[in-house]
Parts: C-alpha cells; sequence; structure tokens
C-alpha cells in the first residue's frame, strides 16, 4: 500500500513538472526568423552618401531590415525607414548592463561585439576576446539577441605583440577567426586595414573561409571595407578588390565604414562619402563574381535567433 502510494505521488510530482515546463514554453516567445544582416553602417552617414549623390536606387536597395544601422539611440532613418537601428558594443560589460537594464529593444535582434586594442574596450576583454565572446553571447541569448563578433585586428598587439605580414594575419585568423566564428552567432571580419596592401585579397578570402570552416551550419560572415582605413587614402577600386574576394570566398554581408576624425578614429580626418557612392555604385553595376566550391552561393534570407524573455520598450533607448 505504501509502495502504491509513492507511486502515485511520483507520478503527479512528474505531471506537474511536465505541466509546469509546458506553461513556462507557451509563456516565452517563439523562436523568431529575422533577416541575414547584409549591410552594416552607422546610421547618421546615410545623409552624408544622399548627400554626395547615392542614387535612389541603391537607397532602395539599401532600405531593407537586413541593413543594420549603427546608432546610439533607436530612431527611424528617414532615407532607410526599413533599415534596423543596432548597437555596437565595445566591451562585454556594457552589453550586458545594457540588456539588463532593458536598454535594448524587442526589435532589435542583433547586437555587435566589436572589441579593439584601445581604451574603449577594458583589458580583460583584450586579453581574452574569447572568454569576452563567450559572455556576451550568454547574456545575450537569455534576451533572445544574437551577437555580431567584430574583432579588430590590432588585439594581436595585445594577444601576440610583434607580429606583421602573414604571421599576424595567419595568427588573427588563428586565435580569433576560428575560435570566434565557431561559437558566434554572425562574425564580421575587420578586412578593410588591408586595402591597397598586398594582403588586399588573400587575408580576407582565408578569413571567411575560416569561419565557415569553423561554423558550417552557416552563421553569417561579414566583411569590412572603408573609405579611408585609420586615415589612409584609398580609392573605390581598392575597397571593391576586398569586397570581390570576400564576396567570392562566400561572405554574406559587408560592413560600409565611413570614417570622421575623433576619438575613435584621430587620424581619418573628413568622411570621403564620394568613395563610398562611388564604391556603390560600382558594385551595383558590376556581376557578381562567381562563389567558390564549398562554400554559400548567396546570402541567406533569414536566421533563427535564440529565444528569451520580451525585453520592456520604455527605457531611455525605446524605439
Amino acid at each position: 500500500m505504501v509502495a502504491k502510494r509513492r507511486l502515485i505521488v511520483a507520478v503527479l510530482v512528474v505531471a506537474a513538472a511536465v505541466t509546469a515546463a509546458l506553461a513556462r514554453a507557451d509563456a516565452a516567445p517563439s523562436a523568431q526568423s529575422v533577416p541575414a544582416p547584409r549591410w552594416i553602417m552607422v546610421s547618421g552617414s546615410v545623409p552624408g552618401l544622399v548627400d554626395a549623390g547615392l542614387p535612389q536606387s541603391e537607397l532602395d536597395d539599401l532600405n531593407d531590415p537586413s541593413t543594420l544601422l549603427l546608432v546610439q539611440h533607436v530612431y527611424t532613418n528617414s532615407y532607410l525607414p526599413n533599415g534596423t537601428p543596432t548597437f555596437n558594443f565595445r566591451s562585454t560589460a556594457d552589453l550586458a548592463r545594457a540588456l539588463r537594464a532593458g536598454e535594448i529593444p524587442d526589435s532589435m535582434h542583433w547586437v555587435l561585439l566589436d572589441l579593439e586594442a584601445s581604451s574603449l574596450t577594458p583589458p580583460r576583454d583584450q586579453r581574452d576576446p574569447i572568454g569576452a565572446l563567450r559572455r556576451a553571447e550568454d547574456v545575450a541569448h537569455r534576451y533572445g539577441k544574437g551577437v555580431i563578433f567584430a574583432p579588430a585586428i590590432d588585439l594581436m598587439n595585445v594577444l601576440e605583440p610583434g607580429l606583421s605580414g602573414d604571421a599576424l594575419y595567419q595568427a588573427f585568423i588563428d586565435r580569433l577567426v576560428t575560435p570566434g566564428a565557431a561559437i558566434a552567432d554572425g562574425f564580421e571580419i575587420q578586412a578593410q586595414r588591408t586595402e591597397a596592401t598586398e594582403y588586399a585579397t588573400s587575408f580576407v578570402k582565408e578569413a571567411v573561409q575560416a569561419a565557415y570552416a569553423a561554423n558550417p551550419s552557416g552563421a553569417p560572415v561579414l566583411a569590412g571595407v572603408s573609405t579611408n582605413p585609420n586615415g589612409r587614402q584609398v580609392t573605390a577600386d581598392d575597397m571593391i578588390e576586398v569586397y570581390n574576394a570576400a564576396k567570392t570566398a562566400g561572405a554574406t554581408g559587408y560592413w560600409l565604414n565611413i570614417p570622421g576624425g575623433g576619438a575613435e578614429c584621430p587620424n581619418c580626418g573628413e568622411p570621403q562619402y564620394d568613395v563610398a557612392v562611388e564604391f556603390l555604385n560600382k558594385i551595383s553595376a558590376t556581376p557578381t563574381p562567381p562563389t567558390e566550391t564549398g562554400f554559400p552561393t548567396g546570402i541567406p534570407t533569414e536566421t533563427g535567433l535564440p529565444t528569451g524573455p520580451v525585453l520592456p520598450t520604455n527605457g531611455p533607448f525605446a524605439s
């Protein structure tokens, strides 16, 4: 009799646990399918592109949720109202704080983790960028956000000082691209520093391929181009050289950098909007180069992001 009673109690406990689990599952938001990022750019740079003569047809192409518009607070860009406002963080601590404070709205599916060897990134994150990525994703996934990891190549000055040339770029791939792409929801290769150098095509090609080898499930892989990387004068054709090499290797999107002088790039001078417009005009008029065998042949249209609690939208960054 006692054994039978214990069996009944055990069955009731299991049933209650199952019911509670189902209730939690029903309460949680379903997994969201959102556009994979195709372009990343600073939202405030768009008026400069328009003033420099960007054609309406190219604005229309950018006016899509797959264009991530980097902002400091959420607002609708009047030129690209369908673009997705997105925050770019230089430290894991800032990313985690913003999520926990409810400063990142539900409409923001992606966040960027852009670690640099500068005062903007804490020493802890510089010394262990992969650990920083893991901590960022642990928090972001609880809130239903995907993390695009964008480590700067200058982090190698901290990880392996003194490297240059082939050794520098190979070490970056080994220390950051391969382990980072293996766990990141998206990976952006800051290839812009190789523009107009002998590494313009070889580095980004090898980095994109390494990212896909590390994460065969097909997380987005993007490449960066710049109108004036760290203040160097480059041409639209220099940018296209990197762009085509990345695209041929299977890159799914691009970060268009149009830097201006300031704390983040004191040597950059005036933003080169004319160069950016020439670049966009030329790639829109040029046939897409063939993608190499074994890598994605097109840009994925949707990406499943982890589920998480619904965030409040009445904070200082509410849309």
